[in-house]
């Protein structure tokens, strides 16, 4: 769980690191980080379901959406404003797990690991807004 929590950062870290630079790849790197955030925020609102339908949680099933399909209009309606709109959405599904009863199982080691892969996914996205 663990390695492979912090090794899904690198497609956040190392584009952040090379448009920072200026690298000739940050277009590039740029557009591997909007789609893989897309992906994680998909994957993320997506596990809601499972737990959500167990535990007769229709709150969660509405705002797993709600997250989804603001997501996806911006990425694809306005991909200007996507980094910004992905830290602040990988923020809020964070926080949305931290309060909500249906993730109240989960182990503390995944709560913290969780803490630190959204503020560093959400540290990147917000650099590589501010960047572009």
């Amino acid at each position: 769980m663990l390695l492979l929590g912090y090794a899904g950062l690198i497609p956040f870290v190392a584009p952040a690191l090379a448009v920072v630079i200026d690298s000739q790849y940050s277009n590039l790197a740029l557009r591997i980080a909007e789609a893989y955030a897309f992906g994680i925020i998909s994957f993320l609102t997506g596990s809601w379901w499972g737990m959500a339908l167990t535990r007769d949680h229709g709150k969660a099933l509405l705002l797993s959406n709600l997250n989804f399909l603001v997501g996806l209009l911006i990425f694809v309606f306005a991909l200007q404003w996507w980094a910004l709109a992905a830290a602040i959405l990988l923020m809020s599904i964070y926080f949305a797990e931290q309060t909500s009863p249906i993730f109240a199982h989960l182990e503390s080691r995944y709560r913290r690991m969780r803490g630190i892969l959204t503020m560093v996914a959400s540290g990147s996205m917000l650099t590589l807004h501010l960047a572009t």
